[in-house]
C-alpha cells in the first residue's frame, strides 16, 4: 500500500472511530437524554461536521446513512458490553478477586475491545467506498487539521470542546 492510502485509511479511522473517547469515559448522560439532544436524520458529532463539508450527493448521504444504520447496533452492544465488563473489573480490583480472576477479566475486555474495532473498522471502509477519491483526498485533509488543531489544544493545555 501507498503512504497515501495508509494515511487516508488511517485518518478514516480515526473519523469513524471517534466514538472510542465514550468507551474511556463513560457518559454520565443517560441515553435517553442523549437521544433527546440529537436532531433527527442528522448525523451526530463531529463526524457529521466533516461529512458535510465534503458535499456529498443525495445518494452518497443515503448510502452513507445506510452503512451507519447497518453498523449502529453492533456497535452499540460492544460498547455496552466493554463498558459492562470495565466497571466489573473495577469492582474486582477493589474487592477479594484473585489476581488470576482479574487478569482473566481483563483478557476479556481486550477482546471485546477488538470486537469493536473490527466492527468499526468495516463501517469505516463501507463507508470509504462511497468516497470519491477527491472526497479521500479532502477528508485526509480535513483530519489532519483536526489532529493539529486538537495537538495545538493539549499543547496549550485548554480542553477539547
Amino acid at each position: 500500500m501507498s503512504m497515501r492510502r495508509i494515511s487516508t485509511l488511517a485518518l478514516l479511522m480515526l473519523t469513524l472511530g471517534s466514538a472510542t473517547a465514550a468507551i474511556a469515559v463513560p457518559n454520565p448522560l443517560p441515553p435517553e437524554t442523549i437521544a433527546q439532544n440529537q436532531r433527527p436524520n442528522r448525523p451526530g458529532g463531529k463526524e457529521g461536521a466533516m461529512f458535510e463539508k465534503l458535499n456529498l450527493s443525495a445518494d452518497q448521504k443515503q448510502k452513507m446513512q445506510a452503512v451507519r444504520d447497518r453498523y449502529k447496533d453492533q456497535i452499540s452492544q460492544r460498547m455496552q458490553a466493554v463498558r459492562q465488563a470495565r466497571q466489573e473489573l473495577q469492582t474486582m480490583m477493589s474487592g477479594t478477586a484473585s489476581a488470576s480472576q482479574i487478569r482473566d477479566k481483563n483478557t476479556q475486555i481486550s477482546g471485546l475491545k477488538k470486537q469493536l474495532d473490527d466492527v468499526r473498522f468495516e463501517s469505516m471502509l463501507a463507508m470509504r467506498d462511497i468516497l470519491t477519491p477527491a472526497q479521500r483526498t479532502q477528508l485526509a485533509e480535513l483530519m489532519k487539521q483536526r489532529r493539529e488543531t486538537a495537538k495545538n489544544r493539549m499543547q496549550n493545555g485548554s480542553k477539547p470542546q
